[in-house]
């Protein structure tokens, strides 16, 4: 059995009996890959912190859901997404969505896409943290292969006006224009301030002055939760919204 080398993110880290774990890795070559670290917590300074990135070599098994590890040696602690609460909330919304799905993205875009978005969260000074999030949390739901719909009602296919307040549907992965708006259903309206950032947002932009970033948080979560998390709100989501302040 050859050894598998790839680059590789941490995500996920869970224990297993009194001296292994089982970890959870994004790699550029093979998307999502589960291993048996054996023996790994019973020594310190393993490297095996949550969210470094590096070279992984494991033992692949086919129609294995686990495999066997070998080593990790990282390249990129990133060690600052663990000096304040924020950038780790943050950056477990950004795992937990490519957990979730990214077996079903192209590797190599996810990988690059997810690494990137950690590194910026791990530079972010704290107040930037919702910002950074949103900015990085609709470019990965792009990668994903999914994409709000934001210049043409996604009912009646009009384009939208530039001061029309709309209807976002979920449903429909969209915002509706004013009138399809009145048909009920649907998630919550979009005013022209909120969706022009919205739609910079989703174009990896942070608007000059976000407003109601919790507001904008929440919209992400509840697209999240309809098309990737199967109708149920990621915990992660509900821990970044207990350290927010009010939007007020």
């Amino acid at each position: 059995m050859s050894a598998t080398h790839t680059a590789a993110l941490l995500l996920r880290a869970h224990p297993y009996g009194e001296t292994s774990r089982v970890l959870r890795f994004l790699t550029r070559d093979r998307g999502i890959v589960g291993v048996m670290a054996r023996g790994v917590r019973s020594g310190k300074g393993s490297g095996l912190d949550t969210f470094a990135g590096g070279r992984l070599t494991y033992y692949h098994k086919s129609n294995r859901d686990l495999h066997t590890f070998k080593e990790f040696g990282v390249e990129r602690p990133r060690r600052g997404l663990g000096r304040h609460p924020l950038r780790l909330a943050g950056a477990s919304v950004l795992a937990d969505l490519v957990l979730r799905h990214g077996g079903d993205a192209d590797a190599e875009s996810l990988f690059d896409s997810l690494s990137r978005a950690l590194d910026d969260l791990a530079d972010a000074d704290p107040p930037e943290v919702p910002s950074v999030l949103l900015r990085e949390g609709w470019g990965l739901i792009a990668v994903l292969g999914y994409h709000p719909s934001l210049e043409r009602c996604p009912r009646c296919g009009e384009v939208l006006g530039r001061d029309e307040v709309g209807r976002f549907d979920f449903e429909q992965g969209g915002v509706r224009c004013a009138r399809c708006a009145e048909e009920g259903g649907g998630g919550p309206r979009l005013g022209p301030v909120a969706r022009a950032q919205l739609a910079a947002l989703v174009s990896g932009t942070v608007p000059p002055e976000l407003r109601k970033p919790r507001a904008h948080l929440r919209l992400l979560s509840d697209f999240v939760t309809y098309h990737l998390a199967g109708s149920r709100e990621l915990a992660s989501f509900r821990v970044l919204g207990a350290l927010l302040p009010s939007d007020d």
